[in-house]
């Protein structure tokens, strides 16, 4: 932490004769309060509101040189330095405050502030929230908190604060705009429209792509309404110069409004992009997800032609959208219960993001995926032993006794019942090899075909299927966001018998 260098007493008493000899106000602050600490205060306040930082920062100094114990003017100090982009220094001067008054909601507020410039999350989330706990009132700081968790991508939060600082700071665009953002990630379409109107009310301009997501949220909230046609006839007027092109956004309603429960509405919409391609097995799969339709798997055409489609995409929108991070955290799960393996087998590779994690365990990697698209992309990031296109149960099928070490990372979630897929695994695998692997939870007991096309298990269906397997371990887990929120799921640890 930089440290403070404050001037002698001897110089900070030479430049109070200066000033009371060159400026009668200054004189008659110090004579009218009897130390020459506030005057300098005073006169630091001054040179701060007309934009001299470097001269109120020595005026502040100075000052302190006088009345090194005073938080406020430490947290001046602090103040005044991160204005002039010291923010090592303010960061020194503000925790100098602190000691001295750890009980100041203004001086936290002040150092989650510094913290925040400087990247340091974690110390400015909790002077965030500290700030908050001694003024909740303190609108800036509940906006501050809310667009740190923005960045967090922990949206509920976000939101809830951002809401705190709009209902106590009702004309402050950004936080608005900041609301409109969130609402938007939340579903709340109207409530997305609605927050960027009074951002724009406030003169806080929309750039282009705010823009077009204030015409979806319209456009979204009018398909919610019941009036899907209607909604993409008025689009391209709602939206002008900004407008996508109407294919584009019928598949993201479908996608956004079935996430998000909307599943007349999705249903719709699914009915009539159908239409146009009545032999697309995507969109055919989907609609039947959303329409609730009984399936023990999804069809494997679906998840060729799916994943040949996302491939290019599927690690941008995955890892930093949805915050996917199972392959590291089934990894570390994974050796807590053993070093390492002979031959291993990543089910359902995708993209290859689990190669980097296991090859630590083993010489052998061998990734199996349905998506050629996907094993390109994995063929790009390196890793395996072998890369091999197939199904993954009929793979199992013709691999017998060969695995101590199966990895499936969200592939067991396009299986509905999940007794064949086990079964073969266990045929694959040698005595005593270890099944990891990832599921979303289900809210009843067996298996549900969910919107989005993916299944979700009950632990006690996977342990009926894992017939042949004991359960080493199930961790609970947030396997994903979907429209902004967590997906429960389970990381999960089988060894076989």
């Amino acid at each position: 932490m930089t440290n403070i260098q404050l001037p002698d007493i001897s110089v900070t008493m030479a430049l109070v004769a200066n000033l009371k000899a060159s400026l009668p106000d200054f004189g008659r602050i110090v004579d009218q309060c009897g130390h020459p600490a506030h005057a300098l205060r005073q006169l630091g306040l001054v040179h701060w509101e007309n934009g001299r930082f470097d001269t109120a920062a020595r005026t502040f100094a100075a000052a302190l040189s006088l009345t090194p114990d005073d938080p406020d003017l430490w947290r001046d100090l602090a103040s005044v330095s991160s204005a002039s982009d010291r923010d090592e220094q303010a960061l020194t001067a503000i925790r100098m405050s602190l000691e001295l008054d750890p009980h100041s909601a203004q001086s936290w507020q002040t150092l989650a502030g510094v913290a925040d410039r400087l990247d340091d999350i974690e110390t400015a989330e909790d002077a965030y929230r500290r700030t908050i706990a001694l003024n909740p009132k303190a609108a800036a700081a509940h906006l501050g908190l809310g667009l740190l968790l923005f960045r967090k991508k922990h949206y509920e939060e976000a939101l809830a604060a951002v809401r705190a600082s709009v209902e106590l700071d009702h004309v402050n665009g950004l936080a608005h705009y900041a609301l409109g953002h969130l609402s938007f990630i939340a579903s709340d379409f109207a409530g997305c429209a609605r927050a960027f109107d009074e951002a724009v009310r406030l003169t806080l301009p929309l750039d282009p792509p705010t823009r077009q997501k204030r015409a979806r949220a319209l456009t979204f909230q009018a398909m919610i309404e019941g009036r899907v046609q209607e909604a993409l006839r008025d689009y391209p007027e709602i939206a002008g110069d900004d407008r996508e092109e109407l294919d584009i956004i019928a598949r993201d309603a479908f996608s956004v409004l079935s996430a998000a429960g909307h599943l007349e509405a999705a249903a719709e919409i699914g009915r009539m992009r159908l239409a146009e391609k009545p032999d697309d097995p995507v969109r055919r799969y989907l609609l039947d997800a959303v329409l609730g339709r009984t399936m023990t798997a999804a069809p494997t055409d679906y998840i060729e032609t799916y994943f040949d489609q996302f491939a290019p995409q599927f690690d941008g929108k995955l890892l930093e959208t949805l915050q996917y991070n199972a392959p590291r955290q089934m990894a570390k799960l994974l050796a807590e219960h053993r070093a390492g393996f002979s031959q291993m087998l990543d089910l359902g590779c995708g993209t290859g993001l689990a190669a980097g994690e296991l090859r630590s365990f083993g010489p052998t990697l061998i990734g199996v995926d349905l998506s050629s698209g996907m094993l390109a992309e994995a063929a790009k990031r390196g890793g395996y032993t072998e890369l091999v296109k197939s199904e993954a149960l009929a793979y199992l099928e013709v691999t017998p006794n060969r695995f101590d070490l199966i990895f499936a990372a969200d592939s067991l979630i396009y299986f509905g019942d999940l007794g064949p897929l086990l079964r073969a695994a266990a045929g694959a695998m040698v005595r005593g090899g270890l099944f990891a692997l990832s599921i979303e939870v289900a809210a009843e007991e067996g298996f549900t075909l969910q919107p989005s096309g993916r299944f979700a298990h009950s632990l006690a269906h996977l342990k009926t299927a894992a017939a042949d397997f004991d359960v080493l371990e199930a961790v609970e887990c947030k396997i994903r966001l979907e429209a902004g929120r967590p997906v429960r799921g389970l990381y999960i640890i089988l060894e076989k018998r």
